[in-house]
């Protein structure tokens, strides 16, 4: 029930689109994780992020840049897609200066083909200076126009033309990235980059498709992604070496899982890419991007996800990804409150983007603070001030997805929308929500769906284990929440393959005793369970919840903020401690929360002790709760 799938890509493109979640699974940021609940949560940290909130005012600011979109001026039809991949190319060039704070794509991109006056534009951007600009191509000459503009005068810093080949296009990068710095007296980090020497060899035209290549994938469509990867295959065929093709290659693979109903590289060759570019070139921006965002899916990779994002905040140090995907990180893991602004603290977060800078105070605040983080949700004048905080609401979420689908019903969408009407039992819409998707494609949403579904009355095919375990991308480690865990049980079962399941279960790596991992550990109990492991699966769960009991009693804030009595629930039911689950449940919190139990599967997984007096009255209240829901969404079954 919470694995997470449909966030654990949208943070790799954080700034696209707010996410939410299934409930998270709990860690912690610290290196490690097991000594976490041995450490003192920081004195007075609310006050700590009161100070930083201040300091916005008081320090000096970094300077902000926004890069516009070029305009295309090129007779050739087929130009806007390359000039596109242009501006991008020089947004990537010029985040690596460090004492510039650049606009990340989705902020510039917001004002392509928008006639507005650029003081306007820059207000709204909270930018100190502008780069506009136009390309004129023809054949393999460009003539590209460049003008940095102070926004608050409106005078030109400087105005140029620079007459290249395409060939050229990548050391002309690096000419405007020197002069915007000259112009803002700010000095260079591109200086040893490798990137422009790396792809000397290309000829005109290779350069021209890498441009586009980049600018297609960002469209977000089936079709763009997949005549990406079909430029970057040709190329990697002709320069496997050069990091800047690797690396790209790599971000647009993990592109292709994220929006498509596709995967044409396997999730470990995307890897062994991504690791490849940062051999050759370590602060290769794609192939981190990638490889933290792989990492950070899985709870017993988490730590390895932190450090390349604290890596690469190092050398991206306003880059809204990586710092947006750090904290991303933190909340899924359920790291303290405390130690959250801590480490938020101990980077500069005055060049990140305002939205970006509010939903860190937000997120914080509504924790330690809740009064003031009212204040700021009411006061603040960016969008998604609770991006991080609707994570834990589901009512957050269904909207969420449901405006999300309503506006672009893609399988990424459609799979997150049924998943939360699946769980308000809205069977109906559901199938017809179905309808829409190839469950049998071996794809990663349709596999979610299926799962997701797989309790209820929907009619779905009947997959058998061994494709299910590939489509889980099963590995080493069990990674699977009790839910799924069920699924594949149930699926062994009724293929008489019981004793198949059982040798590929003992030889997993199981999850360790650490928050971070609390899903695959309900998951693993529920398995040793059905295997006949009682004593072995109470003691699991009992020393889970020795932990979690832990974390309750040294960071009751961050127990409470992020709703951890659904977990002490789920374990305490699982190790048949009904007495402690029937109190917990009458002293609920936050009931809300009961909304994410699946009812259906519960019946299976508990259907011998269905007549204890516990199951009858948690089933009605979990019910009671689904049914406020209903009508609080206006959904009608």
């Amino acid at each position: 029930m919470l694995l997470i799938a449909y966030v654990a890509v949208d943070k790799i493109w954080l700034s696209t689109s707010p996410a939410t979640a299934k409930p998270a699974s709990v860690s912690s940021a610290a290196e490690n994780q097991s000594e976490l609940a041995n450490e003192n949560e920081p004195a007075a940290s609310s006050e700590l992020l009161a100070q930083n909130v201040e300091a916005d005012s008081q320090a000096e600011e970094v300077k902000v840049l926004a890069v516009l979109p070029f305009l295309n001026l090129s007779t050739e039809d087929d130009q806007e897609i390359f000039v596109d991949g242009l501006t991008e190319e020089l947004l990537n060039t010029l985040v690596r200066i460090r004492e510039l704070k650049v606009l990340g794509r989705t902020s510039s991109f917001a004002y392509k083909g928008v006639n507005k006056d650029l003081k306007i534009i820059a207000s709204e951007l909270d930018a100190d200076y502008l780069i506009e600009g136009s390309v004129r191509k023809s054949g393999n000459n460009l003539r590209i126009t460049v003008q940095l503009i102070e926004a608050e005068t409106g005078s030109h810093l400087f105005s140029d033309n620079f007459d290249r080949t395409l060939k050229d296009i990548f050391t002309l990068q690096e000419e405007v990235s020197d002069q915007v710095a000259a112009a803002l007296k700010l000095n260079l980090i591109h200086k040893d980059d490798r990137y422009s020497a790396a792809l000397d060899k290309l000829s005109y035209i290779e350069v021209e498709q890498l441009v586009k290549a980049r600018a297609l994938a960002n469209r977000e469509t089936s079709e763009g992604i997949k005549q990406a990867i079909n430029i970057l295959e040709e190329l990697l065929q002709k320069y496997p070496d050069a990091p800047a093709i690797l690396g790209l290659g790599a971000y647009v693979a993990a592109m292709e899982v994220s929006f498509t109903e596709n995967a044409s590289m396997s999730e470990k060759d995307r890897t062994a890419m991504a690791e490849r570019a940062l051999a050759i070139d370590p602060l290769n921006k794609d192939a981190l991007i990638t490889l933290a965002g792989t990492y950070d899916d899985f709870g017993y990779s988490v730590t390895k996800a932190q450090q390349l994002y604290r890596k690469a905040i190092r050398a991206y140090p306003y880059d809204s990804y990586f710092l947006g995907g750090y904290v991303y990180t933190m909340v899924l893991s359920f790291t303290p409150c405390g130690q959250i602004n801590e480490n938020i603290s101990n980077l500069d977060i005055s060049g990140a983007e305002k939205t970006l800078q509010n939903q860190i105070r937000y997120l914080i605040l509504k924790c330690l603070e809740p009064d003031k983080a009212k204040k700021l949700i009411t006061t603040a004048t960016t969008e998604g001030v609770d991006f991080y905080t609707i994570l834990m609401d589901f009512e957050a979420g269904f909207k969420e997805y449901k405006l999300l689908y309503e506006q672009n019903p893609n399988q990424r969408f459609t799979s997150a929308y049924i998943y939360h009407l699946s769980l308000l039992e809205d069977h109906s819409t559901v199938q017809t929500l179905i309808s829409s998707i190839d469950l049998n494609s071996k794809s990663f949403w349709s596999t979610y769906v299926y799962f997701d579904t797989y309790f209820t009355p929907n009619q779905l095919p009947a997959i058998n284990v061994e494709e299910l375990w590939e489509r889980m991308l099963i590995k080493d480690h069990f990674e699977l929440p009790s839910k799924y865990a069920l699924i594949f049980f149930d699926r062994a079962q009724k293929e008489e393959q019981l004793s198949e399941l059982r040798k590929r279960f003992y030889k997993l790596i199981p999850p360790e005793n650490t928050l971070s991992q609390i899903h695959s550990i309900a998951g693993y109990a529920f398995i040793l369970k059905k295997l006949g492991e009682n004593q072995k699966a109470t003691e699991i769960v009992q020393n889970a919840l020795n932990v979690l009991r832990k974390y309750k009693k040294q960071y009751p804030e961050s127990y409470q903020f992020y709703h951890l009595e659904w977990w002490e629930l789920e374990l305490l039911i699982i190790a048949k401690e009904y007495e402690q689950a029937s109190a917990l449940l009458e002293s609920y919190s936050y009931r809300p929360m009961l909304v994410w139990f699946d009812i259906p599967a519960l019946r299976y997984a508990y259907k011998d002790e269905l007549g204890h007096p516990f199951f009858k009255e948690f089933f009605s209240q979990v019910e009671l709760e689904k049914q406020k829901m209903r009508e609080k969404l206006g959904v009608k079954l």
